[in-house]
């Protein structure tokens, strides 16, 4: 057992608490509260600010992101309109046309049929092409028809033809009394439009 110079035994050291004055502790726990405020202050309290700040940009992106695919979403629904237009353009186009190789003997002989059910008569035909402006594969079809027949024949085959189902357009009609007969008979000229592709 060690022995101190009285020859007495060693007594244990006195708490630390013994041996530092009440203001040195004081102080050193203000600097402690003052370092653990400027931490806060300093570290942790920006980094709860970045974080919501983070959270409002992510929430910002995501509310973007909604908005450009509801744009997105309306984009294609009017690209699937604008293709269905399209396609309903394009087969109303053909429903209207014909194809120029075959045009000429449609129509005359959409003509001759309205000319026999009315009761007029079918007299000299001429036709022309004409392309349309602007496009290299539509054209009109033109042709110009005499026919022979009495008023009320006539006002028939405009009745007629105003319920045919292929489409065309009478561009001019003419009706005069015949000078080369004492009836009632008109010297009827019309003539009749109507498109062509495959020109």
């Amino acid at each position: 057992m060690n022995r101190n110079s009285n020859g007495g035994p060693l007594l244990p050291p006195a708490p630390w608490a013994d041996r530092v004055a009440p203001k040195t502790a004081l102080i050193a726990l203000a600097a402690l509260a003052l370092f653990d405020l400027t931490f806060y202050l300093f570290a942790v309290r920006p980094l709860s600010n970045r974080e919501a700040e983070q959270r409002a940009r992510i929430a910002a992106l995501e509310a973007q992101i909604e908005s450009r695919r509801e744009r997105l979403a309306g984009a294609e629904e009017v690209a699937r309109r604008l293709d269905r237009a399209d396609a309903e353009g394009q087969e109303l186009v053909r429903q209207i046309t014909l194809d120029r190789r075959s045009a000429f003997s449609v129509l005359f002989s959409e003509l001759g049929s309205a000319a026999g059910e009315s009761g007029v008569e079918v007299r000299e035909t001429a036709y022309e092409v004409e392309s349309v402006d602007g496009s290299d594969n539509y054209g009109i079809l033109s042709i110009n028809a005499n026919f022979r027949g009495r008023y009320e024949n006539l006002v028939k085959l405009l009745n007629v033809l105003d319920r045919a189902e292929l489409f065309f357009i009478i561009g001019s009609l003419g009706a005069s009394p015949r000078a080369d007969s004492d009836t009632d008979e008109l010297q009827i000229n019309m003539r009749v439009d109507t498109f062509v592709r495959n020109l």
